[in-house]
């Protein structure tokens, strides 16, 4: 009776359906059969061998058999007169899956899908093949093509059974200005080597067409085409020349000659103040001496910094410290006739630095000019001020007639709590216990491996990098490395960077191994908790020796004619005992034998730095080496007003603005189409002359920032230095972690086609990072994942990441997350699927 029903009712659904496809397809001759699956290969198949179809098709990405009961949607072609199948399910007899046909009827909460484009129609197309989507549900003003990345909300109809898109948008879009295009072929092009784009769905202004060479702005999305992986979806040519916004001054140009007496002008070498107290304050002279036959001017000194508070400051000799704030500014400009090129240049770098009222002042000496003849000195007093704890440096600049000459002023500043905590006596490692050598090795036992992730599909391309033995044997003999590897005592430049970097990791790899043996155990007992095995190591909270979960441990018998030696695995570490896991025979056996311990060095990290260091030569000088600081146009501008509230907008170019609004609670859709509205718009505009909207007030997600805080990450935020990494430092306790978290909220919203990789040392600190942006509120689900090594336990994982986790299980689909929250030692496996 129950089956006579439900064939009742799947009559009237696929007659609806009749009905909706035939409206869909423009009133095509459409019917549906049911009938059996004669012939089948991986791309095509025959129903009754009447209907042909392809897989693409097939609903479900289900693998059909010849002989399977399927119900087609099949259209009459006018070419052939044949029978085509549009869609093809599969006819199931079974119940087995009531339950969860009930669940997805329930569930009425729309869920978040990350995907590409499969296929596209006039009305509406399909992500991932199963999804289905109409244009109606796609965000204003965005054509999808085949290839795009989409992030996507859908239901599951109860009707069908299949899923369907509620809202479908690009999963990441920006706005490019001045790029030229590479070429144009038929309808086909590219934009600046790296963008794909096709005029079937370019958006253009009016009676324009893209040229090779043309100079245009794009808006583009993210996408899968061919090896590009950015399609532009709109496209007008720039009318502005993109000359850079410096001035002239061409922030390239190299210095490296800089720091070197020129002239036959003598400066000081010896800059460094040491080590102060915080609040502490010291004086130091630089000494300048005309060594030359001609005479030199100084026309002033600076210094280069960023500080707002002047823990640095200049001071003539016999001027009242209190009154060296009020020093007047440099009297450079009336004398540039005077120098060269390259001296502008640098000034120009410079000028940008201190060119507010409150950088200027106590930074600049003298207001007028001091003569230095052959065989004359003077002397530049310099006060430092400890305020910043930590280690600073900053550049001075002595600007002469015909030359500058720099010097790094150099400072070390300690807290009373650091002085407090400062060791006593030198650290001393305890002398091993040399045990004898044994004759014979019986053999060697391991743990049974545990079942790999099978969805990680990591390339094992890694090379093994072993420590050369010309090297440990010099190390252990302790002859002088440099007779081996000279390249060490050179200057580190391109042509030795690999080969300098790689003996590094190779002695720090020697030095942790022969540390490793200095903890090693001659006859302890291991203890039993429950079906494991516990080992007391005295010193592991405080790193004595070095372990981590996953990491192996030799057990060795004491019979030394026929020694066996037992590998095990670190699975758990609690104060100063480590869980370990071994052979399931030795667990059964052991019954309180002393063992000797012996533990090893995990080479996975140091493998990854040997590969980052050999493919680190390929970003070349500008890199590696960078001789100047090219300011760009801020990314992202907060203006500070007092209280909480803020003022926020974003920065196309030097000249368009656009502000996105940062709210604590959920954009609505509205919004989203706003924002891709306006970047569409403007983007397609043939004048410069469009006006920008007015920013909106708003908060920072966490009001408690101090203001110090605050301007770290509106400092992160505007980018200026961009691709020069920030470093927010300070003592444990100041807030380093909430300033982190608020960047990575503020970038997350701020930037839609940003992609936040974190990292963290440790798993501790990771998990820490993942469970404060939890904490937060401000993610939706898709946004976040965690990504952890596969020899972490998941067991001891908090129920709030595991959350986070199973997506992390597959890199190629954790990589599609806009944040990746990862340590730094498994980061390097995205570079191992080609990221």
């Amino acid at each position: 009776m129950f089956g006579f029903l439900s064939k009742g009712l799947a009559f009237f659904w696929r007659k609806a359906d009749l009905e909706e496809t035939q409206a869909a397809r423009g009133g095509k001759e459409i019917k549906t059969i049911e009938g059996v699956v004669t012939r089948f290969c991986l791309d095509y198949g025959m129903i009754d061998d009447l209907v042909c179809f392809t897989s693409d098709a097939v609903m479900n990405n289900v693998l059909l058999q010849v002989g399977q009961k399927v119900v087609a949607i099949v259209e009459e072609d006018k070419t052939t007169n044949g029978l085509k199948a549009i869609r093809v399910d599969v006819v199931s007899d079974k119940w087995e899956d009531g339950s969860s046909v009930l669940h997805f009827g329930v569930d009425s909460e729309p869920k978040t899908l990350i995907g590409t484009v499969t296929s596209v129609t006039a009305c509406g197309g399909y992500i991932n093949q199963t999804t289905s989507f109409s244009m109606k549900e796609v965000l204003e003003h965005f054509e999808p093509y085949k290839g795009d990345w989409v992030q996507a909300e859908y239901v599951i109809n109860p009707t069908t059974w299949s899923s369907e898109a509620v809202s479908v948008k690009p999963l990441r879009y920006k706005r490019i200005d001045k790029v030229q295009i590479s070429s144009v072929c038929g309808r086909i092009g590219v934009v600046d080597d790296s963008m794909f784009f096709t005029m079937d769905s370019l958006i253009l202004p009016d009676g324009y067409m893209p040229r090779r060479h043309d100079l245009v702005n794009v808006v583009v999305v993210e996408s899968n085409q061919s090896c590009y992986t950015w399609r532009a979806l709109c496209m007008t040519p720039s009318e502005n020349n993109g000359t850079s916004s410096t001035s002239g001054v061409n922030l390239n140009e190299p210095y490296e000659n800089l720091l070197k007496d020129k002239g036959g002008l003598k400066v000081s070498e010896t800059t460094n103040f040491g080590t102060l107290r915080l609040g502490e304050k010291k004086s130091m002279e630089v000494w300048i001496e005309n060594k030359g036959q001609t005479a030199h001017c100084l026309i002033s000194c600076k210094l280069g910094d960023w500080e707002k508070a002047k823990q640095f400051c200049l001071q003539m000799p016999g001027e009242d410290p209190k009154n060296s704030s009020a020093s007047l500014t440099s009297a450079i400009t009336p004398n540039l006739k005077k120098m060269g090129d390259q001296e502008k240049s640098v000034i120009g770098r410079y000028e940008k630095l201190s060119n507010d009222k409150e950088n200027i002042e106590g930074k600049t000496l003298p207001s007028t000019e001091i003569s230095l003849l052959p065989g004359t000195k003077t002397r530049i007093v310099i006060l430092c001020t400890a305020k910043n704890p930590g280690r600073c440096r900053e550049l001075l600049l002595l600007c002469f007639s015909d030359c500058i000459i720099g010097r790094y002023i150099e400072a070390t500043i300690v807290t009373e709590e650091e002085l407090q905590i400062e060791a006593t006596e030198p650290f001393c490692p305890r002398k091993p216990q040399i045990t004898p050598e044994c004759q014979y090795t019986k053999a060697v036992v391991a743990f049974p491996e545990g079942k790999r992730k099978s969805r990680r599909q990591l390339p094992s391309f890694i090379p093994q990098y072993p420590v050369p033995d010309r090297l440990r044997k010099c190390v252990e003999n302790r002859w002088d490395v440099l007779l081996f590897k000279p390249h060490l005592g050179e200057g580190l430049c391109l042509a030795n960077y690999e080969e300098f970097f790689s003996t590094l990791l190779w002695l720090e790899e020697i030095h942790e191994e022969m540390e490793l043996k200095d903890f090693a155990l001659c006859g302890v007992s291991l203890k039993r908790n429950g079906n494991f095995l516990v080992l007391e190591v005295p010193g592991i909270t405080e790193g004595r020796p070095p372990l981590s979960i996953g990491d192996k441990v030799i057990l060795k018998t004491q019979d030394y004619l026929e020694q066996i030696s037992y590998i095990a695995s670190v699975t758990e570490i609690h104060e100063e005992e480590l869980t370990l896991r071994l052979n399931p025979e030795f667990e059964h056996a052991y019954n309180g034998e002393p063992m000797d311990v012996e533990f090893t060095f995990s080479r996975t990290t140091t493998r990854r730095c040997h590969f980052a260091v050999e493919q680190a030569i390929h970003l070349r000088e500008k890199v590696l080496f960078p001789d100047s600081l090219g300011v760009q146009s801020p990314q992202v501008v907060k203006h500070w007003c007092p209280g909480s509230a803020e003022r926020l907008s974003t920065t196309q170019g030097d000249e368009n603005e656009k502000e996105l609004n940062v709210n604590k609670k959920r954009l609505p859709k509205e919004n989203k189409v706003a924002i891709m509205h306006d970047m569409v718009t403007v983007a397609t505009q043939t004048r410069n002359d469009t006006t920008t909207s007015q920013p909106r007030d708003c908060d920072v997600f966490n009001p408690l920032l101090n203001e110090h805080q605050r301007l770290a990450v509106k400092r992160i935020l505007s980018g200026e230095c961009r691709p020069m990494p920030y470093i927010i430092f300070g003592p444990p306790g100041t807030g380093k972690t909430v300033t982190i978290i608020e960047a990575i909220l503020q970038i997350h919203y701020n930037l839609p086609d940003s992609r936040i990789l974190v990292c963290a040392p440790s798993n501790s600190a990771t998990d820490l990072i993942c469970l404060r942006l939890h904490d937060s509120n401000m993610l939706k689900h898709g946004t976040m994942v965690r990504v952890n090594a596969s020899s972490r336990n998941e067991e001891c994982l908090n129920d709030v990441i595991k959350l986070y986790c199973k997506d992390g299980e597959d890199i190629r689909q954790a990589s599609r997350f806009r944040i990746i929250v990862v340590t730094c030692s498994s980061a390097g496996m995205f570079y191992q699927i080609g990221i």
